[in-house]
């Protein structure tokens, strides 16, 4: 669980300690847990869907499995992300 303190819109996630793609992840496009689809805004291929890799929940993001985009052992992480509601209400599902 990484704990945002708000429900997230979207999330750009980037493992710094390899070569790994950035993704991007929203609740646009999938407007219902478990988010598949991906974009990747360094690449000439700009959406992919992946295997379930978390939910958006009202209080951060929950990991659904252990891919080594987003949870490796011993990797290091940056992330950004934006509330769905940034203000005093947060929106739970």
């Amino acid at each position: 669980m990484i704990f945002t303190g708000f429900r997230p819109a979207w999330v750009m996630i980037k493992q710094t300690n390899t070569t790994k793609d950035w993704v991007i992840y929203d609740a646009v496009r999938n407007t219902y847990n478990y988010l598949n689809l991906a974009l990747y805004p360094n690449l000439n291929s700009s959406e992919g869907v992946i295997t379930p890799s978390f939910d958006f929940v009202s209080n951060g993001i929950k990991l659904r499995n252990s891919t080594s985009t987003f949870n490796t052992s011993g990797g290091n992480y940056v992330y950004l992300a934006f509330a769905e509601q940034p203000f005093k209400y947060a929106n739970a599902r």
